[in-house]
């Protein structure tokens, strides 16, 4: 009879246990999705210091402040990577018409502080991950569309880096490395269905002994696979755009430390038909284009059940001094379940010392398995796990060639946009009026998405979407719907309703 009551006894601890378990995460799953849709204001006033805002090449610029016109043509909200594409294309066409587009970039901090200031510096699709997701559900010539836009940002942004030198933009051999053999053989399976649909790209599957030969890596490795990608450095990039544009188009005006707190539509003869009321005043505008990537929920209140903010950590490490030269030719991907690790390394000093590596990841290292990380707009802050994680994941995969010498420089987090898709918001906003604009929701992939969104949607603003138009420096030429995949990322109530963050548990 006891043997009986232990039975009885432990099977309802074990089903208790279960429960307790389902029930703290379903109690997780609300407060995400409660957080994660409620407006995430402005931008805090005190972040963490980036490393890439160091030492900055346009120091007059960090805290420009034009003076807002009573009207513009365009006033754009962000000066990130999309919102420096969205004016270069606008002032580049419109000029060519001969015709001087008043444009104004309203930014809540210092000029490119936001995401674009603090992220990898990655230019990388992981082409057969992305190829085989997309397939699933939109097809395989859609998928392949999808792919082939997003590897193509890195000949464009290889075009822009040309006209500034500063950027540091170059190509590199990419490889993920992955921890497990099943997510290797997902992946071999993956690479093998590319071939057919994509045979332009060339994916590499190198086994664990290659993988140690070819990159140093060590026995935690069970296989990599390579093929090519691009690094930059994102901040100087962008602030070498807008110095660019400054110079050359008297009728631009940026103004830093400038937050916007309303956008208000008042039918009228006018054609300024938008009131942008800002901390320093207010302009009226023709057209208004949301360029905050996470933060555009708190002026596109139709976007909150959409698109979410998310904390992600970045590091800047000095290498060990055994570490394998790459001379800042290669960059990394560490995989495992869940998650993934991303590291470039800028290129050697001028006296020869390896460049710094670029290291951020750990989202799933959080406290809560990464469901505390959503829903969060504060880039003030540094959590501890996924900041140690970071500081830990080269040495493990490298030692013994990793050597003496490694440590952290700098430390920082950044703020992503997610969709409940996982795909950006480009297109015409749904409401009064037909001049409201977004490109955002870059999913922590934005250096592949946000520079060609800006300049599909600076074509779609001016009215052009159906003319054959000339190649730019970084943008291509024809008809948009030759090169950009407006379907799929439009923002009609159709796909709102997809992107809802409740759907975020399907696609993860």
């Amino acid at each position: 009879m006891g043997s009986v009551i232990s039975t009885i006894r432990g099977t309802l601890f074990t089903v208790s246990s279960i429960i307790r378990t389902l029930s703290s995460l379903n109690t997780q799953f609300s407060s995400l999705l409660s957080r994660a849709t409620a407006p995430p204001g402005l931008p805090v006033p005190n972040p963490t210091s980036s490393y890439w805002l160091d030492d900055p090449p346009f120091p007059a610029l960090c805290d420009v402040q034009g003076e807002l016109p009573l009207e513009a043509d365009v006033v754009i909200i962000g000066s990130g990577i999309a919102g420096a594409s969205v004016a270069k294309t606008l002032l580049e066409l419109s000029s060519e018409d001969k015709s001087e587009l008043k444009v104004v970039v309203c930014e809540a901090r210092q000029l490119c502080s936001g995401a674009t200031g603090r992220n990898g510096g990655h230019v990388k699709c992981t082409p057969y991950e992305a190829f085989s997701i997309s397939k699933a559900k939109l097809g395989p010539q859609r998928a392949r569309d999808l792919v082939r836009f997003q590897m193509k940002h890195l000949p464009m942004l290889l075009e822009v880096g040309a006209t500034v030198p500063v950027g540091e933009v170059r190509e590199v051999q990419t490889v993920d490395l992955f921890i497990e053999q099943k997510d290797l053989e997902i992946a071999r399976a993956q690479v093998e269905q590319l071939k057919e649909w994509l045979p332009e790209v060339d994916c590499r599957v190198l086994e664990a002994e290659e993988a140690r030969e070819e990159f140093g890596v060590n026995e935690s490795i069970a296989g990599a696979v390579s093929y090519k990608a691009g690094a930059l450095w994102p901040y100087r990039l962008v602030t070498g755009v807008w110095n660019d544009l400054l110079q050359r188009y008297p009728s631009l005006t940026i103004s830093t430390h400038t937050a916007v707190e309303a956008v208000d539509h008042t039918p009228t003869s006018s054609p300024y038909v938008y009131s942008v009321k800002t901390s320093r005043g207010t302009t009226k505008a023709r057209h208004v284009i949301h360029n905050t990537n996470a933060f555009a929920p708190g002026l596109v209140p139709s976007l909150r059940n959409s698109l979410t903010g998310a904390l992600a950590h970045m590091s800047a490490q000095r290498p060990g001094t055994a570490f394998p030269a790459s001379h800042g030719e290669r960059s990394w991907s560490i995989v495992y379940s869940p998650g993934f690790d991303y590291v470039t390394q800028r290129p050697d000093g001028a006296d020869g010392t390896a460049g710094d590596l670029m290291v951020g990841g750990g989202f799933f290292r959080s406290r809560e398995q990464g469901l505390d990380q959503m829903g969060v707009w504060d880039d003030s802050r540094v959590d501890a796990l996924p900041g140690m994680h970071i500081r830990g994941v080269m040495p493990t995969t490298f030692e013994p060639r990793w050597g003496e010498g490694g440590a952290v420089k700098k430390a920082w987090t950044g703020i992503l946009g997610f969709t409940g898709d996982l795909m950006p918001f480009v297109g015409r906003v749904p409401g009064p009026g037909s001049g409201e604009w977004i490109a955002a929701g870059f999913n922590g992939e934005g250096m592949v998405w946000a520079w060609l969104c800006g300049a599909a949607l600076a074509v779609m603003v001016l009215g052009k979407k159906d003319e054959v138009l000339d190649r730019g420096v970084g943008r291509p030429g024809g008809r948009l719907e030759e090169w950009f995949p407006r379907e799929e990322l439009k923002v009609d109530r159709g796909r709102l309703r997809r992107a809802e963050l409740k759907n975020l548990a399907d696609v993860i």
